[in-house]
């Protein structure tokens, strides 16, 4: 009987692995992932006051030859401006994967937080000091190109 419970739990606990890989694996296309990333910086442009960056370019080749992601970059000169983004892009599903007591640089308070399910990182940095301000940057992931 015991070894029965255990082998049911181990069988559970396979299935909920094998969907929660095959779940994980559905990458959005590069449009999607575009279009939601336009949309999580527009809701964080309006609701802090930030201005897009002009030379911010819509594709990114950072990536490895053959693959392309886009980008989102926006910035104010105001340290305050930067209230309330966390809880915002936490409201939004993003999970904050890391913050400044792990990038800690002198006068940048920097935090990366990412949506598991749509694989956008927004990376928040707030600058004191000299030119105090916010600067956020959204990507999505590497993307190959067709």
């Amino acid at each position: 009987m015991r070894a029965c419970r255990h082998g049911l739990s181990a069988v559970l606990l396979c299935v909920a692995a094998m969907t929660a890989c095959t779940a994980a694996a559905e990458l959005p296309t590069l449009e999607d992932a575009a279009r939601q990333l336009d949309s999580d910086g527009g809701a964080l442009l309006s609701s802090a006051g930030l201005r897009l960056s002009t030379e911010s370019p819509v594709d990114d080749d950072s990536c490895v030859p053959g693959q392309v992601r886009r980008y989102f970059r926006a910035e104010s000169d105001l340290a305050s401006a930067s209230s309330g983004l966390l809880d915002l892009l936490q409201e939004m599903g993003y999970d904050k994967v890391v913050d400044d007591l792990d990038l800690r640089d002198g006068d940048q308070d920097v935090s990366v937080l990412r949506n598991p399910e749509t694989r956008l990182t927004f990376e928040l940095t707030v600058l004191s000091g000299d030119r105090p301000g916010v600067r956020i940057i959204g990507k999505t992931t590497c993307y190959a190109t067709d």
